[in-house]
This record gives structure tokens, sequence and C-alpha cells, in this order.
């Protein structure tokens, strides 16, 4: 315990110094680093462009229909993912 104790204390030692060199918080003059700003976005691939054609909404409401309307698009949404199904133990029932 003492030995943990001792090198936190030195640990806290040196980073005094460096501390103490980082100005005070409240002056408004005091030098800060530059922000730095790294998009969580920008390793992602674009996505696909749409099968439809902006200005084609008639083939776009066709292909719905001919599916089964919005509340198939909803029941797929609410459904379960087939993998996380088949990680339940005994299956999804």
């Amino acid at each position: 315990m003492f030995r943990f104790l001792a090198a936190a204390l030195a640990l806290a030692g040196a980073a005094g110094p460096a501390l103490a060199r980082s100005g005070d918080p409240a002056d408004p003059g005091a030098a800060v680093r530059p922000l730095a700003h790294r998009s969580t976005l920008a390793a992602r691939a674009a996505s696909a462009p749409p099968e439809t054609a902006p200005g084609d909404w008639r083939a776009a409401n066709a292909r719905v229909h001919a599916v089964g309307g919005w509340r198939v698009y909803l029941k797929q949404a609410h459904a379960p993912e087939p993998a996380a199904a088949a990680s339940v133990p005994g299956g999804a029932r």
C-alpha cells in the first residue's frame, strides 16, 4: 500500500510542473491548444445512390404498393434481426 501511495505522489509531483505551465484557466488571454476536429464519418464509404431518379415518384409509389404498402415496411422495421433471433437460447418464440 505504501509503495502505491509513494508512486502516486511521485507521478503527481511530476505532473505538477506541466499543469502549472498550462496557465490560469480563468485568464482569457492564456494560450490554448488549437481546436482540431476529426469527423467520425470521414472514413465511411458513401451510400449507394437511390434506385429511382428523384423525379420518378410514380415508380417508387408503385413499388411500395406492389410490396404491400407502408405497413409491410413498418413490420420489417420492428422485426428482430435474424442473427439476434438465432442467438436466443431455444430460438425465437
